[in-house]
């Protein structure tokens, strides 16, 4: 009995495992990007292994940071998800309508292969600064230490000072309450 039954476990657990297709996408936080703002791309392989990962061409576009590869792996009632995410961040070189050809990545099963990206970069006579929508809040190097407002010290109650260093008194204002 325990023999059948380890059997039929072993089976399940092969057929969950072989039912988790891989994806290969491209993102990116906006499709219209003004001239001198960074644009990050992210090419996303998801429950695949990686041999070997092939970048676009990017023709119209300057690479100022990247590849930048992150990973993770998450079992969730005995189910694996594993995902591998290489990143760049871009700026336009002129202004236009450009593509970003499709990525190639090798796994197991075969070679896979993002979908072209239409990218429009139009002018920006007013150097507007355009922020990624999709970064969320993270507690580290990118963020203003002592501007968190969750961080802030309480205003401190004031303290009489000592006799003989005492402050000039300050003129008091009236308020009114309306």
């Amino acid at each position: 009995m325990k023999k059948i039954f380890l059997l039929i476990a072993f089976i399940g657990l092969a057929l969950t495992g072989r039912s988790q297709e891989a994806s290969f996408v491209v993102s990116v936080p906006f499709d219209t990007l003004l001239i001198g703002n960074q644009l990050q791309v992210s090419f996303k392989l998801e429950n695949g292994s990686s041999q070997n990962f092939t970048p676009p061409v990017f023709e119209n576009f300057m690479v100022v940071a990247g590849p930048n590869m992150s990973s993770s792996m998450m079992m969730t009632n005995g189910v694996v998800n594993q995902s591998i995410t290489y990143s760049y961040f871009l700026e336009a070189k002129e202004v236009g309508t450009f593509f970003i050809p499709p990525a190639k990545i090798e796994i197991e099963e075969g070679d896979l292969f993002t979908e072209p990206l239409e990218i429009i970069v139009l002018p920006n006579p007013d150097g507007i600064i355009q922020k990624n929508p999709g970064k969320t809040r993270s507690f580290g190097w990118d963020n203003d230490f002592f501007s968190m407002p969750e961080l802030r010290m309480p205003s401190m109650p004031s303290v009489p000072a000592p006799k003989g260093k005492q402050k000039p008194k300050k003129k008091k204002r009236k308020t009114y309450k309306l």
